[in-house]
């Protein structure tokens, strides 16, 4: 059986970026999360079906990164990224 974490991002909204600003942070949120879904990933089993984690404060050029850390965070604390 392979082993997988699948994260349903519904929506995301940048306030205060252009819209090309926006696509690049979205871009660099994807990036950063599938550099997070390396096998050795060990995640918690949880029993929620979602979770609303608190804002992310980032400036422009960081924002996938802190987005996708504090996602990383939440579902592994503690895990080493």
């Amino acid at each position: 059986m392979t082993r997988r974490i699948e994260i349903v991002v519904d929506e995301l909204v940048f306030r205060g970026l252009s819209p090309e600003a926006a696509r690049t942070a979205a871009a660099e949120f994807e990036a950063t999360l599938a550099e997070l879904a390396a096998p050795e990933a060990s995640v918690p089993p949880r029993e929620e079906a979602s979770r609303r984690l608190p804002p992310v404060d980032a400036p422009v050029g960081g924002v996938g990164e802190a987005v996708a850390g504090a996602v990383w965070s939440a579902l592994a604390p503690g895990a080493a990224r």
